[in-house]
């Protein structure tokens, strides 16, 4: 997908559940490109065939598993784009190779030994790949997101986000205690951050390091005044790292947010805070890390002096050059360490959500597991499972962790992949972190009102783009696929995708293309009974 911002609103809007029903249309059967197994509903028909679907194709199956009989099918062994559907394969290998329950250690090592409280040498914070680093409720073993707004991870492509939950420098300020309590009051050399577990991985959504900390986001949050006057600006968590020049004003009660934030062009370390929030509301945006070691190290320097530890440097960027050449640290001295929270929570987020960067993520941690540092390396250990799943090469393309096109499988590939992980022994784990229709993730906005509420689980998928001189959003595809519990109490299997889709705008289009494919599977699910 184009990271241009438009088209990451369309992902994001989409990827939330931020959607409206279907608008009424003239009908045309174009979408419709072959004779279903059973009549499909008349409100999956009507939905198919209105306006914005006159050129786009629609892709369906859905499979009763204990009996192997085909309900309904449509283009199931056509190829479609898997955009975020793609994170089913990767989460579930994650959970297959790694296991549920696994953690990762982020360690603090001294590169001398204190004397009199004073380290000589460096500290040196080595990043693990938590994605959390204590936040998001680490400490009771929780990997949190917002469940009564969006995650802020989304902030800058959408209004009504909010902070993500928990504080997000628990984990420094955990580590630097236990630098405390190893006897360290002061520190002469530097602190530095090594983030060489792996090759920064540089994807479609933006750069993937092994450090985070507050998913490398500044939040900005804006508190409106009266009408016509400055809204108060936050930069959360504060750091020294940046400063903020903030030209926002208050709008009318109900008006669109239009905050943005943007680093300075002459000044990285400003940030340019504009726009208009409304009035009684108050408003959050993001500005994304491209320095994550740096951001680190200066937020763990700030916690180290929090409490109560000297530190001498005054960089504030982090100096890779000055890293221990041998990164097993031997001959070091460990001073501290944080565990994350399992798999199964960082899993769950990244499923319900639709967490790009999370993904990804999981796909370097798979490629360390075989001994690589390079992300890329995490594709093999995907395929191979599908593979094992009983998938074949020619039906599935996995170009990354999150579903970047040209990801691609046939609906019958997804299927089979969800019959298989219904055998394995975190199957469970896998279903529970999935989004659920009316109710969570990105779900939570789609068919709150329908009789299928809670009984439809699965994955969104979104790819789309704008088209330069209209403006029209072309959806390359929408598609949800997961399992449905029938009203006579079976479990059925089931994807529903539509490609090539035109609307005449992105907030249009956005609004309803989640919807109608959600609606499509809410039909076929209130048509099952006995």
């Amino acid at each position: 997908m184009s990271s241009t911002t438009s088209v990451r609103a369309v992902a994001a809007l989409v990827s939330v559940g931020v959607v409206l029903t279907a608008c009424s249309a003239q009908p045309s059967n174009s979408g419709v490109t072959s004779t279903p197994v059973l009549q499909i509903p008349d409100e999956a028909t009507r939905i198919m065939t209105t306006d914005p679907y006159s050129m786009a194709n629609w892709s369906y199956l859905v499979v009763d598993p204990d009996t192997d009989e085909v309900i309904y099918s449509n283009n199931a062994d056509n190829s479609m784009f898997l955009a975020s559907q793609t994170k089913h394969f990767t989460v579930g290998t994650t959970y297959d190779s790694l296991g549920v329950d696994h953690t990762v250690s982020t360690p603090v090592y001294a590169t001398s030994v204190p004397v009199d409280g004073t380290l000589a040498g460096d500290l040196v914070l080595v990043g693990s790949g938590d994605l959390a680093l204590g936040g998001r409720n680490a400490a009771q073993g929780r990997f949190d997101f917002a469940t009564d707004g969006i995650d802020h991870v989304y902030a800058d492509a959408l209004p009504g986000a909010v902070l993500a939950p928990g504080d997000p420098l628990a984990g420094l300020n955990d580590l630097a205690r236990q630098v405390a309590g190893a006897g360290i009051t002061r520190v002469k050399g530097d602190v530095l951050v090594d983030p060489r577990l792996w090759d920064t991985y540089a994807t479609v959504e933006g750069l993937v390091p092994s450090i985070f900390v507050n998913d490398n986001l500044v939040d900005i949050q804006a508190r409106p005044g009266a009408v016509g006057e400055p809204a108060t600006i936050d930069m959360l968590p504060g750091n020294s790292l940046f400063r903020v020049d903030a030209q926002v004003i208050t709008g009318e009660e109900g008006s669109d947010s239009t905050l943005k934030a943007a680093a300075d062009p002459t000044d990285p370390t400003q940030i340019n805070v504009t726009g208009s929030v409304p009035a009684g509301k108050t408003s959050l945006t993001v500005h994304r890390i491209t320095d994550a070691p740096s951001w680190a190290r200066q937020l763990f320097v700030e916690a180290l002096r929090r409490n109560g530890i000297e530190v001498e440097t005054v960089s504030r960027t982090n100096d890779a050059a000055a890293l221990p050449a041998d990164r097993t640290y031997t001959g070091s001295r460990q001073v501290a360490s944080l565990r994350s929270a399992p798999l199964s929570e960082s899993g769950g987020m990244i499923l319900a959500t639709s967490y790009n960067t999370g993904a990804n993520t999981f796909l370097c941690l798979l490629a360390v597991a075989e001994g690589s540092s390079s992300c890329s390396d995490g594709l093999p250990t995907v395929r191979a499972l599908a593979e094992k799943a009983g998938i074949a090469a020619s039906d599935l393309v996995v170009m990354d962790g999150q579903g970047g096109d040209p990801s691609q499988a046939t609906p019958a590939a997804v299927v089979d992949w969800l019959d298989w992980v219904d055998q394995q022994p975190w199957a469970d784990t896998f279903w529970a972190g999935q989004p659920v229709l009316g109710e969570r993730g990105s779900l939570s906005g789609v068919g709150a009102d329908s009789p299928a509420k809670g009984k439809i689980i699965g994955k969104t998928g979104t790819s789309a783009d704008v088209e330069p001189d209209t403006g029209r959003l072309i959806v390359t595809l929408q598609a949800l696929s997961g399992y449905m519990i029938t009203p006579d109490d079976r479990r059925l299997l089931f994807v529903v995708a539509v490609s090539d889709a035109v609307f005449p705008d992105l907030p249009r289009g956005v609004f309803q293309v989640g919807g109608d494919v959600g609606g499509v599977a809410a039909a076929f699910q209130q048509a099952q009974t006995n």
